[in-house]
């Protein structure tokens, strides 16, 4: 009898468990909704100042200048051969048409003379890894850069757009939910959260090389590697489980990613454009 009062305690667990789960994602989808719409009745405007003590009130870069965006496409796959889907997903980016595809396997396939690696690299999880190679490669080369899902997007006819349209700097799809953007502290995460549709998803961008969003970005990556550097020696997670991390790892999932170009993507505004056909399968891709 026990047994049973007890099984019968933990079926009751589970179901309000996902009763729970399912009333939370419900609450989500509705509030991410009603967020779109405001968006798109008064979208967001940043005022200088507007986040202080955070990275976006540093002062501007000096010599930032505007270059065209190459007809690149960027892929980046590091470690052994990837699993069935991946592998069609590059393969079908590898035969995007009209871009000269480069698949970057290490640092030898975007270093530029004179613009080194910063010294942590080499200690940095394989997703972090992944994370500053495709902010170098947009920085210092530009183009394209889709992550390896599956994707139809017509790159070439996108940086065409791009190149005709000297304001643009970078271009990507809409953040989805504003369950992807980071979890910020102070207004900067309020407002990330009640504006997600105002920045750009991280699976997918096109940028002018040099130009200020993608300068800024690679300053603020330096910037957090520079003070992570000691730490991420000490953690050892060079060659980990790909979708895991050592109890000591020092740096959370978004921090040198989204944590930096979704608040620029507020910042720069007028610079951003936007095409949802650039935005991958974003599940079941793996």
């Amino acid at each position: 009898m026990m047994d049973g009062l007890r099984q019968a305690k933990h079926q009751a667990f589970l179901v309000s468990k996902k009763l729970r789960r399912t009333g939370a994602a419900a609450a989500l989808r509705d509030a991410d909704r009603r967020g779109a719409r405001r968006e798109e009745k008064h979208p967001f405007t940043y005022t200088e100042g507007m986040f202080p003590h955070t990275f976006l009130c540093r002062p501007d870069p000096e010599g930032v200048q505007q270059e065209e965006v190459p007809a690149v496409r960027w892929v980046i796959w590091l470690g052994g051969p990837p699993p069935p889907r991946r592998a069609r997903s590059l393969q079908a980016l590898r035969e995007q048409a009209g871009v000269d595809v480069r698949v970057v396997a290490g640092p030898e396939d975007v270093l530029v003379e004179g613009q080194p690696f910063h010294a942590a690299y080499g200690d940095l999880h394989v997703v972090h890894r992944s994370d500053y190679l495709r902010a170098y490669a947009l920085h210092h080369h530009g183009g394209a850069y889709l992550d390896v899902k599956p994707q139809t997007a017509p790159v070439r006819e996108l940086i065409d757009t791009m190149n005709d349209d000297p304001d643009a700097w970078v271009m990507g799809y809409r953040e989805v939910t504003s369950a992807y953007v980071p979890d910020l502290p102070h207004s900067l995460g309020a407002h990330l959260r009640a504006h997600y549709r105002a920045v750009l998803g991280t699976s997918a961008f096109i940028c002018r090389p040099r130009s200020q969003f993608t300068t800024e970005w690679m300053r603020e990556l330096h910037a957090r590697l520079d003070f992570l550097q000691e730490p991420l020696r000490e953690a050892d997670a060079s060659g980990c489980d790909p979708y895991g991390a050592p109890a000591g790892y020092p740096i959370r999932w978004t921090e040198i990613l989204g944590d930096i170009t979704q608040p620029l993507s507020l910042k720069h505004q007028s610079h951003l454009r936007f095409s949802d056909r650039l935005r991958p399968q974003l599940e079941d891709y793996r």
